[in-house]
């Protein structure tokens, strides 16, 4: 473990020191069981359009270009968070006022949030898919901005692994739960009107948690320089957090690019419903993300508490990485029904160790208490950014000989890239 961050600040008011201080108290079960809850009301209303409604919507508008049209809404969605996640999250670490810092994001985000779910559920052309996809997303980076922070904020060092494990549980089995939620309506705007209310368990927990209020008089200034200087973090002065955003953004990459096309992959390539007559795509799909989902959900919290109780982080990232990269290889070669429920329970396996432990990691490399919010606003950028980066890479890969076989191969071949940079990080042990 390394030691607190730097913490770049004068001694000031005992708001300023409550704010900013590096936590010590552990955090009680009422309060995790919140953060959890909170957890869900994102992780479900941001996976579940992307994966389940929107591909579906763009197939009946545009069944002709349905992979370009959703490439071109993919991107949509996940060029709005390169501004506004970063920030957002700059603008929370100068909030002040009684409500304190986190809490306002939490609760504007999560309003739009629920107006954007239930607008998108209307629309009839893809330009409208897009747009409600980019509002979706910026709302997600302005919650982020709120709820991210939180960890570093006011969980010790020694609890964040096991904090964390549970609290993504439900990113974990965000997909299988959303997708049984949808299962219940008919029809996107049902679907998408029933979704809108998860949001709330975010404004719960955000008026239940402590939030201490940052003095005036103390606040970092902002301006346009300001916020274009934390783009531009020295790797000789911070070799750590750049080597961990790296290999956080190239993970991400290969990720995406396993799984972004799974829809398409189900219909085009498996024809499920040839090989399962009276069964819908969507009904395969559902059944690969809950085989995934109790993978992934069966290590998350047991990796996480095993990384405290360890010391040891990069390990647990490196394996969990690796894991996800060997997941792959043998759809590649084997393409078939079977292999895929064999590669979900693969890549969910890796995923829940690498979930929880690399975002415990890279807490412990941030760069100033001041700037938390900024900072980890970076590094869920280095998450979704590689969405702008998937779809065009994935179309140029199946257009070429192999077509599926090869987006798979090169999937592993950068989760494996990605999970070896983890040892650049020397601080963390």
């Amino acid at each position: 473990m390394r030691t607190a961050p730097e913490q770049r600040e004068p001694a000031g008011s005992p708001e300023r020191s409550e704010a900013l201080a590096e936590p010590v108290r552990r955090v009680g079960r009422g309060w995790v069981a919140l953060y959890v809850l909170a957890n869900a009301g994102v992780f479900i209303p941001m996976h579940v359009p992307t994966t389940f409604l929107m591909p579906e919507q763009i197939a009946q508008i545009d069944p002709a270009g349905k992979v370009g049209s959703y490439a071109w809404v993919s991107m949509m969605g996940a060029i709005s968070g390169i501004v506004i996640a970063p920030l957002a999250g700059a603008l929370s670490d100068r909030t002040t006022g009684r409500l304190g810092r986190r809490r306002p994001w939490l609760l504007a985000g999560s309003l739009v949030c629920v107006a954007t779910l239930v607008l998108t559920g209307l629309q009839t052309t893809v330009a409208g898919l897009a747009l409600g996809s980019l509002v979706l997303s910026a709302s997600f980076m302005v919650i982020g901005a709120g709820l991210s922070p939180v960890v570093p904020d006011q969980v010790p060092v020694t609890q964040r692994g096991a904090v964390l494990g549970w609290a993504m549980v439900p990113q974990a089995g965000a997909l299988i739960a959303g997708g049984l939620l949808i299962g219940l309506v008919t029809g996107f705007p049902a679907q998408y009107a029933l979704i809108s209310g998860l949001p709330l368990l975010i404004l719960l927990f955000a008026l239940t948690m402590k939030d201490p209020p940052l003095s005036r008089a103390h606040r970092e200034p902002f301006s346009a320089r300001a916020f274009l200087d934390g783009y531009r973090i020295s790797p000789r002065a911070h070799p750590d957090f750049v080597w961990a955003m790296g290999s956080r953004f190239i993970m991400g990459l290969g990720y995406g690019m396993g799984t972004l096309y799974l829809p398409y992959f189900l219909g085009d390539v498996l024809h499920y419903e040839r090989l399962f007559p009276g069964r819908s795509t969507e009904d395969g799909l559902l059944i690969v993300i809950g085989v995934n989902s109790v993978a992934t959900v069966s290590t998350v919290v047991l990796s996480g508490r095993l990384s405290d109780r360890l010391g040891k982080r990069r390990m647990l990232v490196f394996l969990g990485g690796l894991t996800m990269a060997v997941a792959a290889v043998p759809l590649a070669l084997s393409p078939t029904w079977t292999m895929t429920l064999i590669a979900a329970v693969v890549l969910g396996l890796g995923y829940g160790v690498y979930l929880a432990v690399d975002t415990a990691l890279v807490t412990e490399v941030l760069l100033a208490s001041t700037d938390r919010g900024k900072d980890m606003a970076l590094a869920n950028l280095m998450t979704s950014l590689p969405y702008v980066l998937v779809p065009p890479i994935a179309s140029l890969v199946l257009e070429g000989p192999g077509g599926y076989s090869s987006l798979f191969l090169c999937s592993g071949a950068v989760s494996a890239l990605g999970a070896l940079l983890v040892w650049k990080v020397k601080s963390i042990r």
